[in-house]
């Protein structure tokens, strides 16, 4: 074999690997990013349930905004109302800004950083959203009881109800924790997998 076929079979061959490791780099990078897109639906099933919860009492409080006789009342169902859009906006805006990561237009370490800036954006977010339920807790309330029982909590009504507002803040406050420790430990396992990429 003369040193012009050797070379020309060496390069073709040469071409050959460069091909399959391109596939082989493509097969992994695809698997990947499903593995961290089935990471993140976890945190988009919860997130999406509590917003389809939002938007149903959304419709509820707008559909009886006339019963609110008060500036009291009005003001609760108008903080109410802020809230139910807000906190579902943000929520999966921040979910749908980590999960849509282009890794494939990024190397290893930009990808990493990238995730790294959007989780502590969406942990952050997760932080504002108790302080945010905590408010609602405190506003939805009063125009619940005028929405179900015609009622005003501020006319001294139904007072009695004044014991449930601190247990429901308290539930909330260990709820919110046992939440935010998931999602932190969810999107912590989405940094694991995006890491098996180095490899």
């Amino acid at each position: 074999m003369e040193l012009a076929e050797l070379q020309e079979t060496w390069s073709k061959l040469s071409r050959k690997i460069d091909n399959q490791r391109l596939i082989t780099d493509k097969i992994i990078m695809d698997v990947v990013k499903l593995k961290y897109n089935n990471k993140l639906k976890a945190i988009l099933k919860y997130e999406g349930t509590g917003s389809i919860v939002l938007f149903v009492a959304l419709i509820i409080v707008i559909w009886n905004i006339q019963v609110f006789d008060t500036v009291s009342l009005k003001i609760c169902a108008v903080i109410s109302i802020i809230i139910m859009v807000l906190l579902p906006v943000l929520s999966l805006t921040s979910i749908y800004r980590m999960n849509n990561i282009d890794m494939s237009k990024r190397n290893y370490k930009d990808t990493i950083i990238e995730f790294t800036k959007r989780r502590a954006h969406f942990l952050m977010i997760q932080k504002w959203g108790i302080v945010l339920s905590a408010i609602f807790m405190l506003t939805v309330i009063p125009v619940t009881l005028k929405i179900a029982k015609g009622k005003d909590f501020f006319a001294g009504d139904n007072n009695n109800l004044l014991w449930f507002i601190p247990i429901a803040l308290i539930a909330l406050f260990f709820f919110a924790r046992w939440a935010y420790a998931c999602y932190s430990k969810i999107t912590e396992d989405a940094r694991d997998i995006l890491r098996e990429l180095e490899e």
